[in-house]
């Protein structure tokens, strides 16, 4: 009998030197917090409104928490972010996005060898609001759900070159505004991504789904950009789980920089070109490495000096100006970050009010009309060129 006393007490003291790490919704959470059913990740979303939301962590050993990315710091942080065992009630807060592009942040708690993830996200202004907007999954795959949270009709698609590993679950007797989603196992040791989009009249918004490989990731969003010869900005996002350095190849370049002004998300970086005034294409190379594991993404940058003119415009549905004979392979560049092949007929709806420029390159000749006159409106045209015309 002594013996079997003894044993117990040697369980119950072998079981109270395992570190323990729970983390649970606080008292006052974000709407948009889930937690996956072994509770390593911790999902958060907020609306573009600056706010806080709480979490509760119950542990029996030190515990520290760290960024994953330090610029995130700019706009998101923790109450406490180092503490002995105990309870403790962490509030995150953000502060207000009010510019047009989502942003997250990744937070790992870690108390000896155990670790949590918290992801972030904070929603653009006035969008439309998804939970959660960056979804991770293992190379295993699994089924996760996407939360809808508007007021009009609206669709999913997933893209078709993801549809052969991405698939809608229909089996549920869920409300229109759940949509669950199914990822196969991912085999393959390369990692790999799709978007995910909302269909409404509000606009478009996308869910950006990455699965790991069997091996450490790095990839981008894209691997070419075309930028207008009036210059503008533009942006790439990435997914690794490593650190990420970036290189300008060739450098020194003094036409491409990255913008480091803005409230930058962990996962996307935003770059500026300036307008080509040389008479010539242009070509760059932006490099996204880790050197310790010997991975490298490139972002070829392509900007061509075409003749044309640009115009700015405050409306939010805007339409393509009349060109008399215009040449082969114009493109028009609404200033958004879209473009596309000229057509008289061109519809624009631009996701957000404010002031915009348009780009028309590729040879236009007048006469030109722009029917869209409005006050403070700038028309350049100090690239076109007339075509000579035989007498």
């Amino acid at each position: 009998m002594k013996k079997r006393i003894l044993f117990i007490c040697a369980l119950i003291a072998l079981a109270a030197c395992q570190p323990e790490l729970e983390v649970t919704p606080g008292p006052n959470p974000a709407q948009g917090t889930e937690i996956t059913e072994d509770g390593k990740q911790i999902s958060m979303v907020f609306t573009s409104l600056a706010g806080s939301a709480s979490l509760s962590m119950k542990t029996n050993r030190n515990w520290t928490a760290l960024f994953v990315n330090d610029r995130a710091r700019g706009w998101c942080s923790l109450s406490s972010e180092k503490g002995g065992k105990g309870t403790y009630t962490l509030k995150v807060t953000v502060k207000e996005n009010g510019d047009y592009d989502e942003r997250s942040a990744v937070i790992l708690l870690r108390c000896e060898d155990l670790q949590r993830r918290i992801v972030v996200t904070q929603k653009q202004k006035d969008a439309l609001l998804l939970s959660p907007g960056r979804v991770e999954l293992p190379e295993e795959g699994g089924e996760f759900a996407i939360e809808v949270k508007t007021n009009v009709d609206f669709t999913v698609s997933i893209p078709a070159d993801a549809s052969q590993w991405l698939h809608k679950v229909q089996t549920k007797g869920l409300t229109s505004h759940k949509i669950f989603i199914e990822a196969d196992p991912n085999t393959s040791l390369e990692p790999r991504q799709a978007a995910l989009t909302v269909n409404s009249s509000l606009g478009n918004e996308t869910v950006t789904v990455y699965q790991a490989g069997e091996s450490p990731a790095l990839i981008i969003s894209s691997r070419e950009v075309e930028v207008p010869t009036a210059g503008g900005n533009f942006q790439v996002q990435i997914s690794s789980n490593l650190d990420v350095q970036i290189q300008i190849q060739p450098a020194p370049c003094d036409w491409v920089e990255e913008v480091k002004t803005k409230m930058i998300s962990t996962h996307t970086y935003y770059f500026a070109a300036a307008p080509n005034g040389t008479g010539e294409t242009r070509e760059m190379d932006l490099v996204f490495q880790n050197e310790e594991y010997g991975l490298s993404e490139a972002l070829h940058v392509r900007q061509q000096y075409q003749p044309g003119f640009s115009f700015t415009t405050s409306r939010q549905e805007v339409t393509a100006p009349w060109l008399k004979e215009p040449g082969e392979g114009v493109l028009i560049f609404w200033g958004d970050g879209s473009f596309e092949p000229y057509a008289p007929d061109l519809v624009h709806l631009f996701p957000e009010a404010g002031q915009h420029t348009v780009v028309i390159e590729g040879d236009p000749v007048a006469p030109i009309r722009i029917s869209q006159l409005e006050d403070g409106m700038v028309i350049d045209f100090s690239r076109i060129v007339k075509k000579e015309v035989a007498q």
